[in-house]
């Protein structure tokens, strides 16, 4: 009995070896393969997701550009710009302080509703082209998706603006905004008096907007003889930039798509953060450096977090102007299928051995009792 009993016990082992080797190599092909397509499906629908976004961002950024085209044409635009440059002018040597004291320091209203106030009130040819065209402009606002609107004069005087921050009815050549990007919009517009130019601005911390990040689009208003009239200028609003690229559909738990700037910093907010990242949070990751560098590509590497991600990235080039544009989804998540399929497997192996090693068992008894 104790000679037979080896052979039977050297088959149960064969068996139960030769199941775990089958079972382990079809568990690590299939492993393999569904790996290869949960990355490929995540790569594909981060790619999508990108494009879709950076369509949209591009639609928006080109929308407004043709909408200052517009209105740099527009007649109405250029009654309203010789009107309240010719208003801004009777006011003599003081007007900016004036039309500051009276737009601004004694509007009823408060800061961030300054647009409310339709005229002063006080009886001078301001007020009265202040009147006519306010509720024109500022609907124009409400209804194009533009935070302010800014005219200015052959001189640079800014003559009007809707939200009266502190830049209005200040001088963008000498005054104490010169250095800005809107000071900066002015003088590209004025050097370049064509019908079609339009000058765009990156966002920057803007303090007149009480360092709110700010861009601006800004044109040329000429005449029909090409008389140089002033300047039309657009700011456009971070949220806006937010709206577009912030659609969580079809980003799971922790994806998101967001913006950088070519000085690595956000363009666009954080999912992750209850503040805003928007020129605050810097992102000097891999791929947000090989997509400022003109690279459209994929990649698993640690994003602003830290966290490793899967991350699809491209430039969005406009006006001389690059952002990187990125989709990323945390590299856990994307492996938590994998991981249940891991215990799947683990577990079906398990019981296929189990099962051979018990047949082979049985087998090798009834053997041994004939």
């Amino acid at each position: 009995m104790l000679a037979a009993g080896v052979p039977i016990k050297r088959s149960v082992r064969l068996a139960a070896l030769a199941s775990l080797l089958a079972a382990t190599a079809t568990g690590l092909a299939g492993y393999r393969y569904a790996d290869s397509l949960v990355e490929a499906a995540a790569w594909e629908r981060l790619a999508a997701l990108r494009e879709v976004r950076s369509g949209a961002l591009v639609e928006y950024l080109e929308s407004v550009r043709e909408e200052t085209r517009f209105w740099n044409k527009n007649r109405v635009m250029r009654s309203a710009l010789r009107e309240f440059s010719a208003a801004y002018a009777a006011l003599g040597p003081n007007a900016g302080r004036e039309l500051q004291r009276l737009y601004i320091h004694e509007n009823p209203y408060p800061v961030g509703q300054k647009d409310n106030l339709e005229t002063a009130g006080d009886g001078s040819q301001y007020a009265e082209v202040h009147a006519r065209y306010h509720y024109w402009l500022r609907s124009f606002l409400l209804h194009r998706g533009v935070y302010d609107v800014f005219l200015f004069d052959p001189s640079a005087n800014l003559v009007y603006t809707s939200f009266k921050e502190l830049d209005f009815a200040t001088n963008l050549e000498t005054g104490r905004w010169r250095d800005s990007d809107l000071g900066r919009g002015f003088r590209a517009a004025r050097d370049n008096p064509f019908p079609s130019y339009v000058a765009f601005f990156d966002f920057a911390a803007y303090e007149p907007s009480h360092g709110a990040p700010a861009s601006f689009f800004s044109s040329p208003v000429l005449a029909d003889d090409g008389e140089f009239l002033g300047v039309v200028a657009f700011q456009i609003p971070a949220e806006r930039i937010d709206e577009i690229l912030q659609v969580t559909a079809g980003m799971g738990e922790t994806g998101e798509t967001y913006a950088v700037g070519s000085d690595l910093l956000m363009r666009s907010d954080s999912r992750f953060q209850e503040t805003s990242t928007i020129l605050q949070t810097r992102v000097d990751t891999e791929p947000a450096q090989r997509a400022l560098a003109g690279e459209t590509a994929t990649v698993v590497a640690p994003d602003y977090r830290g966290v490793p991600v899967f991350s699809a990235f491209a430039p969005l080039d406009f006006e001389g102007v690059r952002w990187a544009i990125l989709a990323e989804i945390d590299q856990a998540e994307v492996l938590v299928p994998l991981r249940r399929l891991g215990g799947v497997l683990l577990g079906a192996g398990a019981l296929g051995v189990a099962l051979a090693v018990g047949v082979a068992s049985l087998l090798a008894r009834r053997r041994s009792s004939t």
